[in-house]
């Protein structure tokens, strides 16, 4: 390895898993060697056991990063002569075989493979895994508060039910905005035992610019000749051009338009394009060709998605760009974290922020909320502030795929027995015995599952049919997407969407195509290259959640005279003209502004208690609002009705489960529909809302139809 000597946090935890047998966590920065840090330590007990089976499990977000982290492993390994296999969807079942039949040393695996060994090996479970003295969860930020977290843990529970030793496990990431809360989630019954390591490093010099545009969303005709929208991609390539980098979009349909424009611009000035696109709606193929580009040496400036946001080796970034501001601290300090990665380097990140100037801008509008975010997000990170993850999250959708899992895997089993397996000895600690049985019995009016005479719980006809899709190894959503092809390689996938069969264009991978055929029963679009075409539809990412504290910092800085020296000049401009308007409307005093058409409320809360507030205002008070961003808006609403009627239900609110019911759409995760009603509003009201938010306390005395 040529390694001159072991950094700090590498030996901190060689002691700590020689000399205890607690859990621990690993925070360190990127590139600080927390796989090693992990591995030595487990590597040395290894050698000392000898045993069968699987000795270390390791646990990866991702396929790509499972390859990488492989590929040093086995170079760790090699010397001490232990194996290391890896598992998922794209490893061939011959070597899958060799491993069944003679498992041992370490295993490289995805949350969803591990749930298809419990569905398509379970009698080989426990030659796998009878005695696992060690699980590490690489990034595991990723997993904490989420439904893919929560099948990780579920799938982890049942893992150590079938070991004779409990498993040790180590927790490693470079961001984590809640100690506390990450010991909580790592082991929810013996918090206290789990040891945490911070690097104690030096901290990484950061080099970081905001530049401002302000786009004509009036103008006519293609978007993609805003002048603004040029102009950005125009120093794009004058900052991006020749490196080998990352640009970050938070959106794929503004990936593939700002890669087109990029593209047309080298091509009008006749230089060869070294930009190249990666988000989850391309091809495998596209991907990889993408990582290659990056690892092998010749400048690649990428546009991507969160696909590259975490741990991937894809060679040495020298700077990082952001189109659009990320919407948490956690995600920036991510994407920052993928520059400068070489000992002394610098992490250098340019945001490029723009703003829509509108014929009819409103008044969150002219406060430019994007800039302001970006600010925000920017200044609580040099505060070292970072979202606390959210580890109370009931994922009642979860517990239902868990349950058609472990049917599965036993060939039936009774309702204690699942009980036992998920809840008692699992990772569904507070789900009630009142509330599991109310969850089987609707399973059961669903025809996921039937009962014999005997108590014994199967499949039923619609259990089996989800248990049989490849989809099913999955807890999250996925989409179905249409196929993209060209000489029957498969650039990507789009989503459907009403009229497809008639689309004539399409922008896929950077690159412009015009539709030969639309094949809906295959599921599949041909196309050729061409000149014309156009953004596809690309569905979000779903509810937004920003943490109260980002809205607060924005305020402070929409008040604040400081000029962050990080700023360009057209981006102090609109900082400054920002300034103006919350100075023009009294903003600092006043919480309600009239306008002409009705009145804005400025809660500087967070999204979920913006969304309550819009409920509570909707569904009680029959006012007609719209949430903008950073404030609510009320058409044509009286601002001294909307202070009496707030402070009214806020003294005395109703719970946050009624609430929930009062909600559109309470279908978030992929088996909700399953869900007993009063279940589901309990599970949406803990993800997506918050009654904790005090009534508006002054009204503007003027209105500001003049700003």
């Amino acid at each position: 390895m040529r390694w001159n000597k072991l950094r700090q946090v590498q030996v901190e935890a060689i002691f700590a898993v020689s000399n205890s047998t607690d859990h621990l966590i690993i925070s360190a920065a990127t590139a600080s060697g927390k796989t090693e840090a992990a591995f030595l330590p487990i590597l040395s007990a290894i050698i000392a056991r000898r045993e069968k089976g699987v000795q270390a499990l390791y646990v990866g977000p991702l396929k790509a990063l499972i390859n990488d982290q492989f590929r040093r492993l086995e170079e760790l390994c090699d010397a001490a002569e232990i194996p290391v296999f890896r598992w998922h969807g794209d490893v061939g079942s011959a070597q899958k075989k060799r491993f069944l039949a003679e498992p041992s040393g370490v295993l490289l695996i995805t949350p969803e493979s591990i749930e298809s060994l419990f569905i398509n090996h379970s009698s080989q479970l426990p030659s796998l895994f009878h005695s696992l003295p060690f699980i590490v969860i690489d990034e595991v930020h990723a997993f904490i508060g989420t439904e893919r977290g929560m099948h990780l843990k579920s799938l982890l529970t049942r893992i150590a039910q079938i070991s004779a030793i409990t498993p040790r496990i180590i927790g490693l990431s470079a961001t984590l905005g809640d100690l506390p809360a990450t010991q909580r989630w790592l082991s929810p019954r013996n918090p206290e035992r789990v040891q945490i390591i911070l690097d104690k490093g030096g901290e990484k010099d950061i080099s970081f610019l905001i530049k401002g545009y302000l786009f004509d969303s009036a103008s006519e005709g293609d978007k993609n000749e805003e002048p603004a929208l040029m102009k950005l991609s125009e120093d794009v390539i004058h900052h991006f051009y020749g490196k080998n980098s990352l640009i970050f979009i938070n959106s794929r349909s503004n990936l593939e338009l700002y890669t087109d424009r990029v593209n047309r611009t080298l091509k009008e000035a006749k230089l060869p394009n070294l930009f190249r696109i990666h988000h989850g709606s391309l091809s495998k193929s596209e991907r990889e060709e993408t990582e290659t580009a990056l690892k092998s040496g010749h400048p690649t400036a990428t546009f991507c998605s969160s696909t590259l946001e975490l741990g991937i080796d894809v060679g040495d970034v020298s700077r990082v760009g952001q189109i659009g501001a990320p919407w948490s601290v956690h995600s920036l300090c991510q994407r920052l974290g993928r520059s400068g990665r070489r000992e002394g380097a610098t992490s250098v990140m340019i945001m490029f922020i723009h703003e829509a100037h509108k014929k009819e801008t409103d008044l969150v509008d002219q406060l430019y909320p994007s800039l302001l975010r970006a600010l925000a997000l920017f200044e609580l990170m040099l505060d070292k502030w970072c979202e606390p993850p959210k580890t109370d999250l009931p994922h009642y959708s979860t517990i239902i795929q868990q349950i058609l899992s472990v049917i599965t895997e036993k060939g039936g089993a009774g309702a204690a027995t699942l009980y036992d397996v998920l809840v008692a000895k699992g990772a569904f600690t507070w789900v009630t015995q009142s509330e599991f049985i109310s969850i089987l019995r609707s399973m059961a009016d669903a025809d996921l599952i039937e009962q014999d005479a005997g108590g014994l719980l199967i499949l039923g006809l619609q259990g089996e049919r989800i248990v049989r899709r490849m989809d099913f190894y999955a807890c999250f959503q996925t989409e179905p997407g249409i196929r993209v092809l060209w000489k029957s390689k498969q650039i990507g996938s789009i989503a459907y969407t009403f009229g497809i069969e008639n689309l004539q264009h399409l922008i896929l991978a950077g690159q412009r195509w015009e539709v030969l055929n639309v094949d809906l029963d295959r599921k599949e679009i041909t196309v050729q290259p061409s000149s014309g075409g156009k953004v596809p539809y690309f569905p979000g990412s779903g509810e937004a959640n920003t943490h109260p504290t980002i809205h607060r910092k924005m305020r402070h800085l929409l008040l604040s005279d400081n000029i962050p020296v990080y700023l360009d000049t057209p981006g102090k401009a609109l900082l400054a003209s920002a300034r103006s308007t919350a100075r023009a409307v009294e903003i600092a005093d006043y919480d309600l502004i009239p306008v002409s058409n009705g009145t804005f409320w400025f809660p500087w809360a967070g999204s979920a208690a913006l969304r309550t507030l819009r409920i509570l205002g909707s569904c009680y008070g029959g006012f007609d609002i719209r949430e903008k961003d950073i404030a609510l808006f009320f058409e044509g609403a009286d601002s001294n009705e909307i202070l009496h009627f707030y402070t009214e239900i806020l003294s005395n609110a109703p719970p946050e489960t009624e609430i929930a019911q009062k909600y559109d759409d309470l279908i978030t995760e992929k088996y909700d529909r399953y869900i007993p009603a009063d279940l589901l509003a309990i599970d949406f009201a803990k993800k997506y809302l918050d009654i904790a938010v005090a009534p508006p306390r002054t009204v503007a005395p003027f209105g500001s139809e003049d700003v």
